[in-house]
């Protein structure tokens, strides 16, 4: 409770609030004794959590916040569903909560929710992670069925609502975190950031959309429905139920291990493949790729998000784990599986499927440095780095490049080399041959990967 007075305190120190338009005053005030009523309603009764602007009840497994309409309006960009009291954000949100989002993450908890996790890009977590919620509105005190959140947005593209998925409730909010910490250091404050609930993948956030939305691709592409304008103030109320009975989980955390059979040269037919399913404690036999891609999807047919971790064994050869990320990428989808994170010491396995162009370096746009692996006759790999420098002259089009070759004896010799070219790339393009296998490259790249995480990796190693 203390938290949204300090908030409104703080909005008066700072001379703000003396511009609160006068429904936002009229609103406050009824939340608060809307507050003091349910207080003494259900004094005593251990089911219920009353919250300012926040009621859960543990029985029912809901929570009803109070929440006002910003009053954008039709074909308005709508990037939030709901924000923060102080977030400024009201042109482009369809609600503002008159709940902190802390207050309203300890009603969810109290239900009996457990957060889960945000995107955080930097740290190859592409997807929001965590159980569902179905999130509807109605007009505060309006016996009407509620409306989903969603139905209110039209996508620009299909000109139809947004399919009524639920929200990924991501994160619980922590007070006053800097701005400066990273998210996986601590909770997210969803407070301090402005979001409760966003329709694209924000990093600070309490709920997020069950898909990959990066702001950059659907910004402008979601905008409010013309069916569903409320007015500017409108008392609303915000209705959170989980989407699964209780004990039932969505999300499924998986670990895939990719072994193979020892032959010459390894295709996706040689693959082999161990399953464990940690959240249904069940385990699949090794099997083929076949039956390996029918499993995940009976799962994902069934309602389910597989969250797999990938582990790759030594043995592996690159080209067949080339074409194996190949089909993991076509089943990475909203309604396929999600890849958490390489081990410690791997490469994210996109880092096995890069954009051909970059081969070219009279067409890309920058030169990172080549690293080289070639048989030799012993059978181990001879390893070389490329330093590529660009020189410009004022009426250059395309600066001309001079190469110079370092023989590379060691990884802690290619991390001193890297460590000596200037250029500040945090790229690094590899070249090997499609036997080389995925723990003798590991054992080179590993030590540089806190210096170079971006890697791309060729076959066959000849150029272009």
């Amino acid at each position: 409770m203390r938290w949204l007075w300090m908030i409104l305190l703080l909005l008066v120190q700072s001379g703000w609030a003396q511009e609160l338009p006068a429904y936002r005053t009229n609103n406050i005030a009824a939340m608060r004794r809307l507050f003091d009523e349910e207080q003494a309603r259900y004094a005593g009764n251990t089911n219920m959590l009353i919250l300012p602007g926040v009621r859960a009840d543990r029985e029912a497994r809901q929570v009803v916040v109070q929440v006002e309409a910003t009053g954008i309006t039709a074909h308005d960009v709508a990037e939030f569903f709901i924000i923060a009291p102080h977030s400024g954000n009201d042109y482009e949100a369809l609600s503002l909560s008159l709940a902190t989002a802390a207050d309203i993450d300890r009603g969810l908890q109290f239900i009996g929710l457990t957060p889960g996790r945000c995107v955080d890009y930097a740290r190859y977590h592409f997807w929001p992670k965590g159980e569902r919620v179905k999130a509807s509105v109605r007009r505060a005190g309006d016996g009407a069925a509620p409306l989903p959140f969603e139905s209110l947005v039209l996508n620009e593209t299909t000109m139809k609502p947004l399919a009524p998925d639920g929200l990924v409730y991501v994160q619980a909010p922590t007070e006053w975190v800097a701005a400066s910490e990273f998210p996986d250091r601590h909770p997210i404050d969803a407070d301090s950031r402005g979001s409760i609930a966003a329709n694209y993948n924000e990093p600070f956030t309490l709920f997020d959309v069950p898909r990959a939305a990066p702001q950059s691709d659907v910004y402008a592409s979601q905008t409010v429905n013309p069916q569903y304008v409320f007015e500017p103030g409108e008392r609303l109320e915000a209705i959170m139920a989980p989407e699964r009975p209780a004990g039932e989980r969505r999300v499924q955390d998986i670990s895939l291990v990719v072994h193979a059979h020892t032959v010459a040269t390894q295709s996706l037919t040689d693959l082999q493949f161990t399953l464990t399913n940690r959240t249904a404690r069940t385990a699949l036999p090794t099997v083929g790729l076949n039956d390996l891609l029918q499993h995940f999807s009976a799962l994902c047919q069934d309602g389910k998000d597989p969250f797999v971790a990938l582990h790759i064994d030594d043995g592996i050869q690159i080209d067949a784990l080339k074409a194996f990320c190949l089909i993991l990428a076509s089943i990475e989808t909203d309604h396929g599986i999600r890849l958490e994170p390489p081990a410690t010491g791997h490469l994210y396995y996109k880092a096995y499927m890069p954009d051909r162009a970059l081969r070219d370096r009279d067409q890309r746009i920058m030169q990172p440095a080549e690293l080289t692996f070639r048989r030799i006759a012993d059978g181990t790999a001879a390893v070389s780095l490329l330093e590529i420098t660009e020189h410009w002259r004022d009426e250059d089009i395309k600066p001309t490049l001079t190469l110079k070759t370092h023989p590379i004896a060691s990884p802690d010799a290619l991390r001193a080399q890297l460590a000596d070219i200037e250029d500040e790339l945090p790229i690094l393009l590899v070249f090997v041959p499609p036997t080389l296998s995925h723990g003798e490259l590991m054992h080179w790249m590993a030590p540089i990967l806190a210096t170079h995480p971006t890697v791309h990796v060729f076959t066959p190693a000849s150029r272009p």
